[in-house]
């Protein structure tokens, strides 16, 4: 017995090694698809965008979120359709979405990121009050309209891109611009001139919600949903 025990005692240690060793590349072979996060964007200053530090607001609060469990954000900036359909098959988490019951369907939500305000821009002479029932409002195609505005008898003017709307007020080619304050606010600053002829009508035609959403067969979907909402708290 007593010569046996040597080899016995190689046997075991050789067993518990290759033990190890699977255990180790099991973990290294694991690793890459949890430490990247791949995260949908499109741009829309000041929440996201590329000129901004960290990407914007939201973009910095995502990396912060996921930076505190070593995970890093692969950013995958792309036109908001494409986004909507990567998040919908399962490639990547959507930074911002706005819920509806068709979407609550697919995704589950992070807590709210931001608090968005929608609601009109006047010129800064235009009087504090109602507009006018048929006044001219123009909003940016695709954008989601209140009931305020589509149930009225406004007359609705469709532009392409958001960055005429001011110039349009200016010169009095509309009424009022619909758009969110903040990234509108934003448009505002980066012109001056603009900026002091175009103001805010309070109240908010309506309030919505903002949150990242992950589809809910995701395998990563409770953890990475977990990881956001200790940031926002």
């Amino acid at each position: 017995n007593h010569s046996t025990r040597p080899l016995h005692l190689k046997y075991c240690a050789s067993a518990f090694g290759l033990v190890l060793g699977l255990l180790a590349a099991g973990r290294a072979h694991a690793q890459p698809a949890a430490a990247v996060v791949p995260l949908c964007v499109t741009e829309f200053p000041p929440y996201v965008s590329a000129d901004l530090p960290d990407g914007g607001s939201l973009t910095a609060m995502a990396r912060r979120a996921f930076a505190a469990a070593g995970l890093k954000v692969q950013v995958l900036r792309t036109p908001w359709v494409r986004a909507f359909a990567l998040a919908k098959s399962g490639e990547c988490l959507l930074l911002s979405l706005w819920r509806n019951e068709e979407r609550d369907a697919l995704f589950s939500y992070s807590l709210p990121v931001a608090r968005m305000q929608l609601g009109l821009f006047v010129r800064a002479d235009a009087k504090d009050a109602p507009l006018p029932a048929d006044a001219r409002i123009a909003f940016q195609r695709g954008s989601y309209l209140p009931p305020a505005l589509t149930e009225g008898r406004y007359r609705l003017n469709e532009i392409i891109d958001p960055r005429p709307g001011a110039e349009m007020l200016q010169i009095g080619r509309v009424d009022a611009v619909f758009s969110e304050r903040a990234s509108f606010e934003y448009q505002l600053a980066q012109r001056p001139e603009l900026a002091a002829a175009v103001r805010w009508q309070a109240p908010a035609l309506e309030i919505k919600t903002t949150h990242m959403a992950i589809l809910k067969t995701h395998p990563q979907a409770s953890t990475w949903l977990e990881l956001m909402n200790r940031e926002i708290q």
